[in-house]
């Protein structure tokens, strides 16, 4: 097994940027790949008055506070649903346009929706693992804090003594789903076969995810530092509008920077989807382990344990007749045995 192959990251980066530039319609799929959909607020308040003030407005807006708790659920659901078809759409257009064949709208979107349920499981057994080992650390953490001054002293011994193993932990969960939502929209295989392909490449190649990780970082912060300075130069027009109009500067200004803020992520989302799936296929075209659920080429079919003669017939339109025993003869071969069939006559 070949755990320590190379990988041009560059150029998994220049195809990556390709493909994004060249499929801009795969910019949808990519602002919704970047929004995993959520919600949440902090509420707080002082004194008796207070809280009987913000009762008293819950029960005199409680229907309009439930239709608003109603649509911020079915928003988050609309979300999650296009976050995952999305995925998929990505996952397989990307393969695809590495491939070099041509990819459509609706060609991502079928390939979305045929791997939804897939993608969603993935996702949620990764979080799952995620929240059982975070809950496990997190009571190894509290449960020493019961013990007073010493108990904190133990439990930030425990956090120091943790955080490496967790952090180890993280990187191996996120590589796992990563290669393993590749491997179940573009190999076609079942959830448990591609979570298996998944954990097999982590172990076979952490090192190697592990660089591409960063690459993807510093691709992050990249983008950073160009959308800031790309919003400072766009800013100065409408800076100069402000200065007559403050109103009409904002008015102008917002919806573009909005606009652009958006097309960026969605790019950038599409590139980063991009760089992990390229990712998956180069390291695919290595050995990975059978285990991991990997097609297999199949084995030459063995030879034929009769081998024909010199004096073999060929067959199809105008072949030779099947006996030869003139021709033999003629070479001076011994004749073939007759058949049963002739025997009898």
């Amino acid at each position: 097994m070949d755990t320590t192959r190379s990988i041009d990251y560059w150029g998994i980066v220049t195809r990556s940027a390709r493909i994004a530039w060249d499929n801009k319609f795969l910019w949808f799929f990519g602002f919704f790949a970047a929004s995993g959909g959520g919600s949440g607020g902090n509420y707080g308040g002082g004194g008796e008055r207070a809280a009987e003030e913000v009762r008293n407005f819950f029960m005199a807006n409680l229907e309009i506070l439930v239709l608003i708790i109603m649509g911020l659920v079915v928003l988050w659901l609309i979300l999650l649903v296009l976050n995952v078809i999305s995925k998929g759409a990505l996952l397989s257009c990307i393969s695809r346009a590495d491939r070099g064949e041509r990819i459509r709208f609706e060609d991502g979107w079928r390939a979305g929706l045929k791997h939804f349920w897939g993608v969603l499981g993935i996702g949620l057994l990764g979080l799952l693992a995620f929240l059982v080992v975070a809950a496990v650390c997190a009571v190894a953490l509290i449960v020493p804090l019961a013990g007073g001054a010493p108990g904190i002293a133990v439990a930030l011994l425990i956090g120091a003594i943790l955080a490496v193993p967790f952090l180890g932990f993280l990187f191996l969960l996120a590589f796992t789903i990563i290669y393993a939502e590749r491997h179940y929209v573009i190999a076609d295989v079942t959830v448990s076969e591609a979570l298996s392909t998944g954990w097999e490449m982590t172990k076979t190649y952490f090192l190697q995810s592990f660089l591409m990780w960063l690459v993807s970082f510093a691709s992050g912060i990249a983008f950073f530092i160009a959308i800031v300075i790309a919003l400072l130069a766009m800013a100065i027009p409408f800076i100069l509008i402000g200065v007559a109009s403050p109103i009409v500067g904002l008015v102008m200004g917002i919806p573009v920077g909005v606009a652009f803020m958006i097309l960026a992520v969605s790019a950038f989302s599409t590139y980063d989807h991009a760089l992990w799936t390229l990712m998956y296929a180069d390291l695919q075209r290595g050995p990975v382990p059978a285990a991991a659920g990997t097609s297999v080429p199949p084995a030459p079919a063995p030879a034929s344990t009769t081998s024909p003669g010199p004096s073999a017939a060929p067959s199809g339109p105008g072949a030779a007749p099947p006996f030869r025993e003139q021709g033999a003869a003629e070479h001076g071969e011994p004749p073939s045995p007759p058949a049963e069939g002739e025997r009898d006559q």
